[in-house]
């Protein structure tokens, strides 16, 4: 029981070290040069799907991210 208990405890532990891996990432429209960020949210069961989808939508707009060629 206790060995359980401190298996969950470690994911849960890890879950929150590795939720500030996502940072936000401001996005470049290349041919008006209109910027927008893409913010981290910690909410909801996967924040990361919520950010990636962002970056992915103006990806698919054709814009880029900042600082990259």
């Amino acid at each position: 029981m206790r060995r359980s208990c401190l298996r969950y405890l470690a994911m849960i532990t890890a879950a929150f070290l590795l939720s500030g891996c996502a940072a936000n990432v401001v996005m470049v429209n290349p041919r008006t040069g209109e910027t927008a960020t893409c913010a981290e949210k910690l909410l909801g069961l996967n924040p990361w799907s919520q950010h990636e989808a962002c970056i992915g939508d103006y990806i698919a707009q054709g814009w880029v991210r900042a600082g990259r060629d």
